[in-house]
């Protein structure tokens, strides 16, 4: 019963760049898939099913897509702040 607390290593938990970069990958997985199913999706309904046009439908995907963004934004730089912080 000295009062120094011990310093155990392996108690301080995983490595903070490697919990970012876990989260940081599964979520852009993640984006990647909605992404994939939105335009999958849009392109066959849209345009397959209604016939609209490429250009018409074209800028509704980008916007999706920059919409999409957002949670791999958000997550990854809380996570970052907290971990790396």
């Amino acid at each position: 019963m000295s009062g120094n607390p011990a310093s155990n290593g392996a108690a301080d938990g995983p490595n903070a760049a490697v919990v970012v970069g876990v989260v940081f990958s599964a979520i852009v997985v993640l984006t990647v898939i909605a992404y994939t199913v939105t335009v999958t999706t849009v392109n066959l309904l849209a345009v397959d099913l209604l016939a609209y046009p490429v250009g018409g439908v074209a800028p509704f995907v980008v916007i999706t897509g920059a919409i999409l963004t957002i949670p791999i934004i958000i997550p990854t730089a809380l996570i970052s702040m907290k971990r790396l912080g």
